[in-house]
């Protein structure tokens, strides 16, 4: 290992250290160019020799940051050549510079961002008696750990010379990084070629930048592997070559030579005048490349004439740009070849023309004149836009789709591409799809608003053509090409109609008298362009319009063999012809307008796909025939094209009488649809070939087993014998049919138990028929929540053996001369059986086949019978409140009533069978009792308040008497009591004056007069007390019967309330829960 690669490796993996000493021994102190150095190095303790080529004897000392390299100048010293070593950051190109100029045992440590002037190091050195040359170079240090350092191999300063990598031809070292300086004599450009190269492919790298610099900005050529690049050239008189390898495999590298050339050929300002290529009319250099610079008396443009051109054909090429530039962008002609070009006008008073030749054959080149002119303004053409510098037309497409096409950037101005809202008074493209447009359109780039538009001289036309109904989409195309389609994100952009879609609606309008004033297709673009959802039929069926070249569905089937469409791209001539019809994958598509539809190659040649017309009259498909099938099976039929051919399956054909096999759709002239010719054809069993296939075949036949394990039956109820639904059972009297059934397993024809004696029929095809006629009990499933109107099912089933399976019969295949028998086709008919009604079902799965009644009941009997009574007793009880209080027996009428509630319980749960449910009715009878009970207690104890004296409480009296005596309408009784009192009061009030009076009579009386006065007094007094005592009796009794009154009245109402808010409780709460497993 070279002692550079060793230094270099023990630095990026950290391996340096303080305490590192590195000492380079020389034989000789000779600065001999590539003189072996023999080196030892000693890293953290390990020791080993080292050989290098790139050390001298100048003295250097490395003193770094992180890690430190060296403390001291005698750490190690470190002999270089005429090379200076250089420790890049490879990312970012930033250089730290340090001093490498300290004299030998100096412990001085300079400033490691300090850099020393050569010069100035010179003399350093100079002084410490040291020999120094002039391109003594400086140590770079990286801002990272670990970074590797690069150096300048060479810096070369003629207009000419070469240069190899490290060690050429030998193999370059590894981890290498140096750059190769060159600069010529200004303003000459540089010319590099490479004579050999030979660097690890996509490991080791050659790059090459324009300018002293290894910034990625300016890179122009990034080399690896062994092929020989081509010629380099700068844009100035410097270059910058770099060589970077890995720790791999190593190769000799390359050798290169450079060559300064004149950049411009000619620079010339006259307002007219001529030039012609070098040596004309010799042959002008090989590897030729100059500029020719011409420039005129503004604003006049350039009218550039060649009179005579012969250039190398596809090799040597002229180009010409508009302006003081050779940008690509501004290129206005790439001219080739020995014909004389058309005349090239530049926009501005500025062209620059440029000659490139290659290393091969030469010519006379070229002769050309230029005038300056006035600048004349384009009339751009249909579908044409003009660019603000008013000489340059672009397809109109180009304009704000976020490319610069105009050499001005005119055509992506934000100004002239901002959306704007379609006007409503724009009637005949209310509606779109879209609702924001840029103007101008492809018709009128002046045209830069909606009444602009209007005016236009085809506008009438084209409004008729919206009008014409050719096509469904005519309409939205003419407004979509009037008022361009604008998307405001991102950016601005504008979408004019897919082209595939202007030629759809073309194939169908073209006859159209205004359609003339539509433009071309062509102007159309077929990328990033504006187009219609595919349609759908009212189905939800995808569908296409016209000819369907606009067609862009997903189809991509042959529907006659049913085989995938091959792509596109495996014949590139439809693609290359028709590149806007979007020719994808394998999809199929219409791009030569077929006037059948989209369509695609398949391995069996050129099919017609199955899609529909989204308008056309076609024929429907009709179905396989039973027990056979059709070809092909397609969504449309196209009338008077496609055919339809129909096959029987194997074991069956075509009967006697049936219609051709083959039909062909027809379009009918008096109803105007389409239809197939004749009838679907229909298929029976063909039973010589069944019986001999089938069942006598001797692979298949033996007597001794079963012939199959596939059972058919069919059957009907009779009738309902009996109807037990205490039970919950049903006694049927049922007949039923079972076709090729065995009943042992051993299929004993001797068995003759448990079925009655019936004849067996068994025809030429095989067939056996065993009908069975017996009397059968089973088990109802009753739902009896909803009685009277309640429901249950009865299931007749038979089971056979697990290797059998049961199904239920074809009628068109299992005939009986009994009618009544269920089958496939029809497998359900009525039953009534008394008072219940319903449905038998014939079903059969897997080895179990049933005969299903789900009857329900016919409510009338038992609402009149059961539930009517119940009813009107919940009404009677309304009577118990109605009667006097103090008349009748209010308690034996309301007992009376709750018994006959119980009673009527009684008989609704005798009719039901005992169940975990209750009956709806029976749940609501059990309420009503409650609420009667209950109401029978609130009566007594209104009778008990009724009859009680005395007053009754304040708060009693304004409750009651007062605020729910209104509630009821009964007034405010309160009133009554009122005027009693007022009235005891003048009572009370006469007897005082009537005291006051006897008084001032006894004052006039004296002896036995006044005795007997005074004894009558008395009598009279207590006469008075106690007619006032028995007022007051009376009014207490009459407080505490206006109480019971309104207690009564309140009664009533919550009785009926209660009554009617128990129904739809009970109804809720009283209904099973169905449980979902």
């Amino acid at each position: 290992m070279s002692c550079y690669r060793t230094f270099l490796a023990a630095y990026r993996n950290g391996r340096l250290s303080d305490t590192l000493t590195r000492e380079l021994i020389t034989d000789d102190m000779r600065a001999a160019e590539g003189e072996d150095l023999y080196i030892h190095v000693t890293l953290l303790g390990e020791e080993e020799e080292c050989q290098d080529e790139s050390f001298s004897d100048e003295e250097v000392t490395l003193e770094a940051e992180q890690p430190s390299f060296a403390t001291k100048t005698d750490d190690y010293l470190v002999r270089e050549h005429h090379h200076r070593y250089t420790e890049s950051h490879l990312h970012s190109g930033t250089e730290h510079h340090l001093d490498t100029k300290q004299n030998v045992g100096s412990e001085q440590h300079m400033d490691p961002k300090q850099h020393i002037d050569p010069k100035q190091q010179a003399e350093t050195w100079a002084g410490a008696g040291v020999q120094q040359q002039q391109q003594t170079g400086v140590l770079h240090q990286a801002q990272q750990h670990g970074e590797p350092f690069y150096h300048v191999c060479k810096s070369l300063t003629g207009d000419s010379g070469s240069f190899n990598s490290t060690n050429y031809p030998d193999n370059y070292p590894d981890d290498h990084d140096c750059k190769y300086e060159i600069n010529v004599t200004p303003p000459k450009v540089i010319k590099l070629t490479f004579t050999d190269f030979d660097v690890e492919k996509n490991y080791d790298f050659v790059y090459v930048y324009d300018g002293s610099t290894t910034n990625s900005t300016f890179e122009i050529a990034k080399l690896t592997g062994t092929e020989i690049p081509g010629p380099v050239t700068s844009t100035g008189s410097s270059m910058t070559v770099r060589l970077l390898t890995d720790d791999g495999k190593n190769r000799k590298g390359f050798l290169a030579n450079y060559e300064a050339l004149d950049n411009v050929c000619e620079s010339i300002t006259a307002d007219s005048g001529s030039f012609s290529s070098p040596n004309y009319p010799n042959y002008y250099p090989h590897d030729h490349d100059c500029r020719y610079e011409i420039s005129v008396t503004p604003p006049k443009v350039i009218t550039l004439t060649f009179t005579d051109f012969v250039v190398e054909n596809d090799y040597d090429f002229v180009y010409v740009y508009d302006g003081n530039t050779t940008d690509s962008t501004f290129q206005i002609a790439k001219l080739t070849g020995t014909t004389i070009p058309d005349p090239v006008t530049s926009t501005g008073s500025f062209m620059t023309v440029q000659l490139v030749t290659d290393a091969a054959d030469t010519a006379i080149g070229f002769q050309a004149i230029f005038v300056a002119e006035d600048k004349v303004f384009s009339e751009c053409a249909i579908g044409e836009y003009r660019c603000a510098d008013g000489v340059t037309c672009i397809d109109a497409w180009k304009r704000c789709d976020g490319n610069n096409d105009c050499r001005d950037n005119s055509d992506e101005d934000e100004s002239h591409c901002a959306c704007q809202d379609i006007p409503s008074s724009l009637k005949m493209c209310r509606g779109l799809e879209y609702n924001k447009m840029t103007l101008p359109n492809p018709l009128n780039y002046t045209e830069t608003t909606v009444a602009q538009v209007e005016k236009f001289l085809e506008f009438s036309d084209l409004r008729n053509l919206t009008e014409s109904g050719c096509h469904p989409r005519v309409r939205d195309i003419v407004c979509a090409t009037i008022v361009p389609r604008c998307e405001s994100s991102p950016n601005p952009r504008q979408q004019l109609p897919c082209r595939s879609w202007c030629e759809e609606v073309k194939s169908s309008c073209e006859e159209e008298d205004s359609w003339s004033a539509f433009p071309s297709c062509e102007i159309f673009p077929y990328t990033n362009c504006n187009n219609v959802v595919t349609s759908m039929t009212a189905d939800g069926v995808e569908c296409y319009d016209g000819n369907g070249v606009n067609y862009r569905g997903d189809e991509a089937k042959g529907p006659v063999a049913g085989v995938t469409c091959e792509r596109w791209d495996s014949d590139t001539y439809y693609k290359e012809t028709y590149p806007w019809a979007n020719l994808v994958d394998n999809k199929c598509r219409n791009p030569d307008g077929d006037p059948n539809g989209p369509w695609c190659y398949t391995s069996i040649g050129f099919q017609i796909c199955d899609i529909i017309p989204c308008n056309g009259i076609g024929c429907k498909d009709p179905g396989k025939p039973q027990f056979g099938k059709r070809s092909p099976v397609l969504k449309f039929y196209h009338p008077g094209r496609d055919k339809i051919t129909y096959l029987c399956n194997v074991g069956y054909k075509f009967k006697d009488d049936s219609p051709p096999n083959k039909a062909k759709c027809v379009y009918n002239n008096d109803t105007g649809e389409a239809e197939w010719e004749t009838e679907k054809p229909d298929c029976e069993v063909d039973q010589k070939v069944k019986l001999q296939k089938d069942l006598l075949s001797a692979n298949v036949y033996n007597k001794a087993t079963s012939p199959t394990t596939s059972l058919v039956i069919k059957a009907y109820v009779v009738n309902v014998v009996r109807l037990d639904e205490k039970a919950e059972k049903i006694v049927t009297a049922f007949k039923a049919e079972y076709v090729s059934l065995l009943f042992t397993l051993s299929a004993d024809t001797g068995y003759s138990g448990g079925f009655p004696k019936t004849d067996v029929k068994i025809n030429h095809t095989g067939e056996v028929t065993w009908p069975v006629e017996l009397l059968t009990t089973t088990t109802c499933t009753l739902d009896p929540f909803l009685f009277p109107q309640d429901n249950m099912t009865c299931a007749v089933c038979w089971r056979a053996g697990v290797q059998y399976t049961i199904n239920c019969s074809n009628s068109s295949t299992h005939t009986h001369k009994d009618s009544n028998f269920l089958t496939c086709q029809n497998n359900e008919t009525d039953i009534v059986a008394g008072e219940w009604s319903g449905t038998t079902i014939l079903s059969a799965i897997n080895n179990t086949a049933c005969l299903t009644m789900r009857l329900k009941r016919d409510p009338t009997y038992h609402y009149s019978t059961t539930i009517s009574p119940c009813l009107i007793l919940i009404i009677l009880m309304i009577i118990t409140f109605i009667m006097p209080i103090d008349k009748g027996d209010r308690i034996g009428f309301g007992v009376t009533v709750l018994l006959s509630m119980v009673v009527s319980l009684v008989v609704v749960t005798s009719f039901l069978p005992v169940s975990s449910t209750l009956p709806f009715i029976a749940m609501l009878i059990i309420v009503c009792m409650a609420l009667m009970a209950l109401f029978m207690l609130t009566t007594l104890f209104i009778i008990i308040i009724h009859d009680k004296k005395g007053p009754v409480p304040k708060w009693v009296r304004t409750v009651f008497l007062k605020h729910v005596a209104r509630a009821l309408l009964m007034g405010d009784l309160t009133k009554k009591l009122k005027s009693e009192e007022a009235s005891a009061f003048t009572v009370s009030k006469n007897l005082d004056d009537v005291k006051n009076e006897v008084k001032a009579t006894i004052i006039g009386l004296n002896g036995s007069a006044l005795d007997e006065l005074k004894a009558n007094v008395k009598e009279l007094s207590g006469s008075i007390d106690g007619l006032a005592s028995g007022g007051e009796e009376e009014e207490e009794v009459a407080e505490y019967a206006l109480l019971a009154k309104v207690l009564d009245r309140l009664s009533l109402v919550l009785y009926i309330i209660a009554i009617l808010v128990a129904i739809p409780c009970t109804l809720h709460i009283g209904r099973p829960k169905i449980k979902v497993n």
